[in-house]
């Protein structure tokens, strides 16, 4: 097989929840990388970073006059395979996307809600890149990945975004969007110990 797919699953999530759509789209193996790094540019995409974290600037969209949300914190999981012959490619990034974010003023003028609803909205981001390192971690130790089908790699992939739009909507239930204190401190350090163990593979 010489093809890459490319599954683009835009995961976008707030204070009230997350919700998902992609598309699919197929390259060739050679340009998988480029492929990814263009729909990240084409969202002004910022990968997920240990050192950079999020804050409130990075928040470009124009938040509703309506509903009760007080942020909407959008990402995706750029990800795709690529096989040339035998040898096999997977490449996964977890991205934040500004102009689909927003945050509403009244959240940032006020400092204490301003630090807990950002606390949260990271953590998710943080959680993304928890699933974009378990892919990771499953298309390395895949048996032979290159005898099967763009569209079976393609399923294998999507597994992985609807087992991260579960967690995701976890934990918002748990932490009840990050109001519940001591459930959101809890969450935080699961997230960080997960990203810890599986720091071979960011």
């Amino acid at each position: 097989m010489k093809a890459a797919s490319i599954l683009s699953a835009v995961v976008i999530c707030s204070s009230l929840g997350c919700a998902t759509s992609g598309t699919l789209a197929t390259q060739a193996g050679p340009a998988l990388t480029a492929t990814i790094r263009n729909q990240m540019a084409a969202h002004d995409a910022l990968p997920w970073s240990a050192t950079r974290r999020l804050a409130w600037a990075d928040f470009q969209g124009i938040p509703p006059t309506r509903g009760d949300e007080s942020a909407l914190t959008a990402y995706s999981l750029f990800h795709g395979a690529a096989c040339t012959g035998r040898s096999f490619e997977f490449r996964v990034v977890a991205a934040f996307l500004p102009r689909q974010s927003w945050v509403k003023p009244a959240i940032v003028a006020n400092l204490a809600e301003s630090a807990r609803t950002l606390r949260h909205e990271q953590t998710h981001f943080d959680l993304s890149e928890v699933h974009a390192r378990r892919m990771r971690r499953y298309f390395s130790e895949l048996f032979e990945p290159c005898m099967k089908t763009a569209e079976e790699l393609g399923s294998l992939a999507e597994r992985f975004v609807r087992e991260e739009s579960a967690a995701q909507r976890r934990y918002d239930e748990e932490t009840n969007h990050g109001r519940m204190s001591r459930k959101q401190t809890e969450w935080e350090a699961d997230v960080t110990r997960q990203l810890a163990e599986l720091n071979k593979f960011q």
